[in-house]
């Protein structure tokens, strides 16, 4: 039998870690809490869970505290998850099936940031939801085997990945969500995360000069909280040097491009991404991107390819191609 141990890091997660601990409590069987410093109830409700919680002071580094919760895991297979997290009840079910022969020594789960506060963002999905008008997603690697060779690296937005393909092991994809519910702790916690973030991920470059990920946050800090597009433009080119087949970063220079008006410049990068990787958010930024234009021929193309290959936009892409086809015959 497979075992699995939770393992997580917290401060002042009261609000919504039973919520959390709910979601896999029929899923693993063991948590493990490492805690850098609550004043609330976190650790009470940790504990009517059953979790083993450890005090760890912080030093503003993300992984150094991941890497504490690993040391005190036994089961076979770690999966990794937030406070303010929640994993998706259908998806427990493909997760135990995959454990029982898997395929890699990480898997890579997408996880859905809800949110009210940033819609105009680009990339948002709007959905119909009880407390959330939409959502974006990105991939975090969250599952992966309890082994001395793989450890978190980075002070923020630390990861996995590297400690595993070090070691020679495989990372896949696995189609089971991981729920983000950041938003209901409260705005002011965003935005105070979100300085702390943007700090850490400046000592990132400094440490780890060829960490891509970390260029890619400092370019969106400065797009949504500073407002500076062409300090943005600069972290996001370096990004995309550094790590030019992560589309997540691909993308986040066509909108810096495109807020500057350098629309034929973005353009340009998202059509030879295509060339040879096709991809339905590229296509669905390429639809915007020649309808900006008035290209609408182009933009019913690019639309439409993205429906083709499967959208989570699939509503929104619908609608986009029945105003092209208004437009087109006028």
């Amino acid at each position: 039998m497979v075992r699995i141990s939770l393992c997580m890091i917290t401060k002042n997660e009261g609000r919504l870690l039973a919520n959390c601990l709910n979601s896999v409590k029929d899923l693993v069987d063991e948590i493990v809490v490492v805690d850098t410093g609550s004043i609330d109830e976190t650790k009470d409700i940790a504990l009517s869970f059953g979790a083993k919680i450890y005090d760890f002071t912080w030093r503003d580094d993300f992984a150094a505290a991941r890497n504490e919760s690993l040391k005190h895991a036994t089961g076979d297979w770690i999966l990794v998850l937030d406070g303010d997290e929640e994993l998706d009840e259908d998806g427990k079910k493909i997760l135990r099936e995959i454990l029982i022969s898997p395929d890699a020594d990480g898997y890579s789960l997408p996880q859905l940031h809800y949110t009210n506060e940033h819609l105009t963002q680009t990339g948002i999905i709007k959905i119909n939801h009880p407390r959330f008008k939409g959502y974006h997603v990105s991939e975090v690697i969250r599952l992966f085997k309890n082994s001395a060779e793989i450890f978190f690296d980075y002070c923020v937005h630390e990861t996995v990945r590297e400690s595993i393909l070090r070691s020679g092991g495989k990372i896949m994809s696995l189609d089971v969500c991981i729920h983000h519910y950041q938003e209901l702790k409260g705005i002011e916690d965003v935005e105070r995360k979100q300085e702390v973030y943007f700090r850490l991920s400046l000592n990132n470059i400094k440490q780890y000069p060829n960490y891509a990920k970390s260029y890619n946050d400092v370019a969106i800090y400065y797009a949504a909280y500073k407002e500076d597009n062409l300090r943005a433009l600069e972290y996001c080119k370096k990004a995309v040097e550094l790590d030019p087949e992560k589309v997540e970063y691909l993308l986040n220079l066509s909108y810096r491009l495109r807020d500057l008006e350098m629309d034929d410049e973005a353009i340009e990068i998202l059509n030879k991404y295509v060339q040879y990787r096709e991809n339905e958010q590229v296509y669905r930024a390429l639809g915007y991107m020649y309808y900006k234009k008035k290209s609408f021929e182009k933009a019913y193309e690019s639309y439409n390819k993205a429906l083709i290959l499967g959208t989570s936009a699939s509503e929104e892409v619908n609608r986009n191609l029945e105003i092209l086809k208004k437009l087109m015959v006028n």
